[in-house]
């Protein structure tokens, strides 16, 4: 882990609650040694994208809970203005590859993306050393003279919002060193906690958020598809208050707590998101004779047990929570220990993130910073 800072922290800039976890380097490894949970400061219905100031004093207060001297800080975000996708693209370095992306998206993604930061990150070999030196995990990969085209797995976000948050974390005293997209920290994520599922299975792992929801399928440890859905626990959230009369946080309460409504709520507002899941599971199925038998849950409104249960009922197939933690060692304080086991669908975008930063997730679907993120640090 050469050239790795001693300290780390990974910030999650949720929608609802923010989250933070800071590794620390002991020996020849990082340690799980700090975590935070904090409600983001405007009313969770509220769909006005936060001003710099706002988002400045959400992460200073953050950070103040969780600070050291020396720590890198990085970032990961779920957002509306964002995409990931698989594409094969003409074989050439990454900066290349940045660039054709952003002048012409219609070209190679077959939708117009303007004023969009873009990363990939390869799929195959041939791919990782067509984008040219690059450490991933343990080796490095040179570059050589592949033709034809290569398998990406491509990343974009509204360059707006790349700039809102560095001058927003700027402005709260950070030097931020990486953007991740969520479904990318999630891939990480899961190679790091269930290493042998990832690698010898077909999975489905579904991170359902606060305003929206993704789904990837991987196989073998390769990731084949990403669906993004824009279906969140806020959707649940607003259902049973209108149809209960309570205000949006007694509302928000009672599903986590497991209100008998909540079956009803997923029943009528998930439709979209269920048809996504079951038709990308059964494309997968029908393509590649391998069955998928359960979903892999994550988000927020994972953390309610009758939750997984209705979707696993509205699914027809089994639903299971998942420990992002899992493989790290951790060193926290008891209550920040309780904090951790009784949130960790909350947790787990934001320890992909930093598994992919120390190198303990070895995937190739571990793309770089995106570019305008990585030159204005």
């Amino acid at each position: 882990m050469k050239g790795l800072p001693s300290s780390l922290i990974a910030i999650d800039l949720g929608n609802s609650v923010l989250k933070a976890v800071r590794l620390q380097k002991k020996a020849n490894r990082y340690n799980l040694t700090g975590v935070v949970l904090q409600p983001n400061s405007r009313a969770p219905q509220e769909q006005v994208p936060q001003t710099e100031a706002e988002l400045s004093a959400q992460i200073k207060e953050l950070v103040g809970k969780i600070r050291v001297s020396g720590a890198d800080y990085h970032f990961t975000v779920s957002s509306t203005n964002s995409t990931v996708r698989y594409v094969e693209l003409p074989n050439m370095p990454l900066d290349e590859v940045r660039m054709a992306l952003k002048l012409n998206s219609t070209t190679y993604l077959r939708q117009s993306f303007e004023n969009y930061t873009f990363d990939a990150c390869p799929l195959d070999d041939d791919a990782a050393k067509a984008l040219g030196p690059k450490k991933t995990g343990k080796k490095d990969l040179a570059a050589s003279t592949v033709h034809g085209k290569i398998k990406l797995l491509v990343s974009g976000i509204a360059t707006e919002e790349v700039a809102r948050l560095f001058q927003a974390s700027r402005q709260a005293g950070l030097r931020p060193r990486s953007l991740q997209l969520t479904p990318i920290s999630l891939i990480n994520a899961f190679e790091g906690a269930c290493p042998e599922i990832h690698k010898t299975q077909a999975v489905a792992v579904m991170d359902m958020g606060f305003s929206s929801s993704s789904l990837t399928i991987m196989d073998q440890g390769r990731p084949l598809l990403t669906r993004m859905v824009s279906i969140g626990g806020r959707h649940l959230t607003e259902y049973m208050a209108q149809n209960s009369g309570m205000d949006f946080a007694r509302a928000e309460a009672a599903k986590l707590q497991g209100d008998p409504g909540l079956a009803e709520a997923v029943a009528r507002i998930c439709v979209p998101l269920i048809r996504e899941v079951r038709s990308s599971i059964n494309f997968f199925e029908k393509n590649s004779e391998q069955v998928i038998s359960k979903v892999y849950l994550s988000g927020g409104t994972a953390c309610s047990p009758m939750m997984v249960e209705s979707l696993s009922n509205e699914m027809g197939l089994p639903c299971e929570v998942w420990d992002g933690a899992g493989g790290l060692q951790v060193e926290l304080p008891p209550e920040q220990q309780g904090v951790l086991s009784k949130n960790i669908p909350m947790f787990t975008a934001v320890l992909g993130l930093a598994r992919t930063v120390i190198g303990t997730a070895e995937s190739v679907a571990a793309p770089p910073a995106p570019a305008a993120v990585e030159k204005a640090a």
